[in-house]
């Protein structure tokens, strides 16, 4: 039904505020699928709807629609085959036009509007009967001007009015995050009846991670212009608002990465030594995620070293906790980190993250190198002593503390 093929879009190009929106995208929706797209802000959601309804033209790629290429098509004419809810409430509708004669162009989507025609008794009558689904008492007020409406009515109506001629491809551009809580839940409730009862084929955009857990039978989250995630099938079954704002969480980390931090991955001294300590990290709990192997990977790049050979999956942990303890140990005694320590710290924190989970064994390997790290930069240097206060805060954290740096006290 719906296919995007590689699309990709800049805006501003070759200028200060050169922006990639959208790059080298792929989406297929089979006819009747509900496709929820979420993402943090600027991922590029809104951009994937813009670019299929024409509001610009992509860079590259292709779109093709209903069997039709329009790639090259104008927006009012792809208009005909799509229906679209925006995100205001006060879009899509004229204020100073009743409803009927709202709801009467809506009906006449790619034929004349002259609204003589469209409003004789028949029609009305249709009209009524329409509005009487949204149980909010509108159909006896078919001759009051829509802008007299609330937002959540205001909005009921329009996604009537998207839907009226069951389009080929219905967009909704997060049409709910404007309202009260309410009005939210009637129209999503409002949506998800209208798109099952006429099975339309649907993409939706969204913030609220309830609303991607509970409708839509496929979930694309956005990141950077990019797919990050597609859940379908059996993965989009066991998928919960929990598991969602998890990876968002994830998202959150990744961008706390602080320009220090990256500078400091660039610039670092015992790039061999610290490359063995993500290995190890990778390996504590036996298992080694793919993202995980792309990082090991991407950080051997950037040093120019040769990339571990690593697999996805269950694996032996490559060394014992002393093995390790040498490895940061050498490192150490390389880059002495008293003036990174925080950095150091930071892209631990990074990379232990990469997989979206920290297990018991990664939590406590985090904690020993931590003290480790610590305790070192209390160590004289070129520069005098620095004085560090390692103040743990769980039993595990001064177990840690205690076995590595013996007769230091470690405060409550």
């Amino acid at each position: 039904m719906l296919r995007i093929s590689g699309i990709s879009k800049t805006f501003n190009a070759g200028t200060s505020n050169e922006v990639h929106a959208l790059t080298d995208v792929s989406l297929d929706l089979a006819e009747g699928s509900f496709l929820i797209i979420i993402g943090p802000n600027g991922s590029g959601k809104s951009t994937i709807l813009n670019a299929v309804a024409g509001s610009f033209k992509v860079d590259t790629g292709s779109l093709h629609l209903a069997g039709h290429g329009i790639t090259k098509w104008p927006e009012y004419r792809r208009a005909r085959l799509i229906g679209r809810v925006f995100q205001n409430p006060f879009s899509g509708t004229a204020p100073n036009m009743s409803i009927a004669e709202n709801l009467a162009l809506a009906t006449r989507r790619g034929k004349s509007r002259g609204l003589g025609p469209a409003l004789n008794p028949r029609v009305r009558q249709e009209l009524r009967d329409q509005v009487r689904t949204l149980n909010m008492g509108l159909e006896d007020r078919l001759d009051n001007p829509i802008g007299t409406l609330s937002g959540g009515q205001r909005q009921a109506l329009t996604l009537l009015m998207a839907s009226w001629l069951k389009p080929d491809l219905l967009l909704l551009d997060e049409h709910t995050a404007a309202l009260d809580p309410k009005s939210a839940d009637q129209v999503i409730e409002l949506t998800h009846n209208i798109i099952t009862r006429d099975k339309l084929t649907t993409l939706m955009v969204t913030h609220s991670m309830q609303q991607a857990a509970n409708l839509g039978d496929r979930i694309v989250m956005m990141h950077k212009g990019r797919v990050l995630h597609d859940f379908h099938g059996s993965d989009r079954e066991r998928i919960t608002a929990e598991d969602l704002l998890k990876r968002f969480e994830d998202l959150r980390r990744r961008e706390q990465l602080g320009d220090s931090a990256s500078e400091f991955l660039r610039s670092a001294k015992g790039a061999t030594e610290l490359l063995a300590i993500f290995e190890a990290i990778a390996a504590v709990d036996e298992h080694i995620d793919a993202r995980e192997i792309a990082l090991i990977e991407e950080f051997a790049t950037c040093w120019n070293l040769p990339a571990p050979n690593l697999t996805q999956g269950v694996t032996e942990a490559s060394g014992d906790i002393l093995t390790l303890r040498k490895c940061v140990s050498n490192y150490l005694q390389i880059s002495p980190p008293a003036e990174q320590a925080t950095e150091l710290l930071d892209v631990l924190h990074h990379f232990v993250h990469a997989d979206e989970t920290v297990s018991k064994e990664e939590e406590m390997l985090l904690e020993e190198i931590t003290a480790m790290i610590m305790g070192y930069v209390t160590q004289s240097g070129d520069q005098g002593e620095h004085e560090v206060v390692i103040v743990p805060q769980t039993d595990e954290q001064r177990a840690a503390v205690l076995s590595i740096l013996p007769g230091v006290e470690a405060s409550s």
